[in-house]
């Protein structure tokens, strides 16, 4: 059937998203920019695709698992509308400003610098790696320069989520064939896809990008266009990468991360340790009055000392905690104010999960979620995709049977990175519980007078200690715009 005329200037979608102009379009729909009714001054990207009937539920489906996603480097997911009546279906996404790579490496030449280069692979690597580790893992698919926005505070956004997938091993076919040629795997062309596939196209998007946007195949003409200033061991990892056999390509993403980045010397911080993105922090309490706010206010102030903007978030809740901060610190009620800010961290009080991303678009180096004792199934998703997750409890005799209970009620989703904080706990009972839960983060934080101070570095050093800026490190893609 033929493609339905665009929307028009001034159509709503959903009683909420207005449309107000076509961002771009291509073979798999449209994508408008639209205003929101509910948040004004919000904007939003809405993905316009045709579905065919037999595709509704599996497009559904998907719809469903892209907006469980929380990562930096992935535009939040907010909302999808089934077919309409031309069986168009909506997704409305965070919409990024920057340009994408494509039209930023034309600008440039083609010829961009190699530090420049390589960490934005890495980047790519830890979003790759985060899709694929997820249950079941999810192909990007169409991973392209196009597809790669570059915002206009450095940060690096995978857009386009049109067509990723969860990939399913009991499936010898994916229901349809996508891709971009010159950058989607050759298993795709036969409808197949699994995370090796979006390995081969950052394989070919990394050529790309290395012979000033000539190639994207390997080729022995490819291999004589190689820019010269490449790093010696970045030339075979892309040849490894676009190996027509899925086999003999790398076992795991992680494997090209560990090429751009080595492991760091022990006592030295990351590579990536202070470069842009935003980093969450996500404090959980085993009970009421375990101290979990006070913990998650001083996290947020000694992250802020550190350098970098904080947001600290009181999550779906009315438990007035923050209300009482304010008051504390204003003298007067909130009266439905939004935020308020004491000593460089932003307050966001009882914030809907619906807010969250309007908090994350706005460039905070660190975002710490007080979960309380997250009462809410969907809240706690927030506590699994964070990249430090804190579980605050208590080794006393009368309550660490709770913290043991939850431990092994939660034994098949819990990580290694999960952190377990007992205030005030002696040295003897974080090694009893340490042999109990069989997990070595667990520690003990001394009384802390003052959350808001800031100067506790030395009481967050083995909790937050990854997450700390590193002195004199600065973004190199931050470092382009400037």
């Amino acid at each position: 059937m033929p493609y339905p005329p665009k929307l028009e200037r001034g159509a709503v979608i959903g009683d909420r998203y207005r449309v107000e102009r076509v961002l771009g379009s291509g073979g798999m729909g449209r994508v408008y920019l639209a205003s929101d009714a509910k948040l004004p001054g919000k904007w939003w990207a809405v993905k316009e695709t045709m579905a065919d009937t037999a595709d509704y539920e599996r497009i559904e489906n998907e719809a469903k698992m892209l907006t469980r996603l929380r990562h930096r480097s992935l535009p939040q997911v907010a909302d999808f509308f089934s077919p309409d009546a031309e069986g168009r279906v909506f997704l409305v996404m965070e919409y990024i400003e920057g340009s994408n790579l494509s039209d930023y490496a034309s600008r440039a030449g083609g010829v961009l610098d190699i530090p420049f280069i390589l960490e934005l692979t890495l980047r790519i690597c830890e979003t790759l790696e985060y899709l694929h580790t997820q249950s079941p893992p999810i192909v990007f698919r169409d991973l392209k320069p196009g597809n790669v926005m570059i915002g206009e505070d450095g940060t690096i956004r995978l857009i386009d989520f049109g067509i990723a997938r969860s990939a399913n091993p009991d499936k010898n076919a994916d229901t349809v064939k996508l891709g971009t040629i010159g950058f989607a795997a050759p298993e795709q062309y036969e409808g197949q896809s699994d995370p090796s596939s979006d390995q081969y196209a950052l394989g070919a998007m990394l050529l790309y990008l290395s012979t000033a946007g000539r190639f994207s195949e390997w080729t022995p003409e490819a291999q004589r266009a190689l820019r010269p200033d490449l790093p010696s061991a970045l030339v075979p990892a892309i040849r490894r990468m676009l190996s027509y056999r899925r086999e003999e390509r790398y076992p795991h993403i992680r494997d090209i991360k560990r090429i751009i980045q080595p492991e760091p010397v022990e006592g030295e911080a990351p590579l990536t340790s202070g470069v842009g993105g935003t980093s969450t922090i996500a404090v959980l309490g085993n009970f009421q009055g375990c101290g979990a706010t006070h913990i998650a206010v001083a996290a947020a102030h000694t992250l802020a000392r550190e350098g970098g903007r904080t947001a600290l978030v009181e999550l779906g809740r009315t438990s007035g905690a923050f209300e009482r901060i304010a008051m504390e610190w204003e003298g007067e009620p909130l009266r439905g104010r939004r935020m308020f800010s004491i000593r460089g961290v932003d307050y966001w009080p009882s914030a809907e999960r619906g807010r969250l991303t309007d908090i994350f678009s706005r460039g905070y180096r660190y975002v710490v979620l007080d979960l309380g004792t997250c009462s809410d199934a969907r809240d706690f998703e927030e506590f699994l995709r964070a990249d430090a997750p804190v579980i605050v409890g208590s080794a006393s005799e009368w309550r660490s049977g709770d913290l043991v209970a939850f431990a092994h009620r939660e034994t098949l989703r819990a990580r290694p990175k999960w952190t377990y904080v007992l205030p005030f706990a002696a040295e003897e009972a974080v090694r009893e519980m340490r042999r109990r839960l069989g997990h070595k983060r667990i520690y003990s934080l001394p009384p802390l007078s003052n959350p808001f101070d800031g100067n506790l570095r030395d009481a967050f050093e083995p909790i937050l200690g990854s997450l700390y800026t590193r002195k004199g490190r600065r973004s190199i893609l931050k470092l382009v715009f400037r």
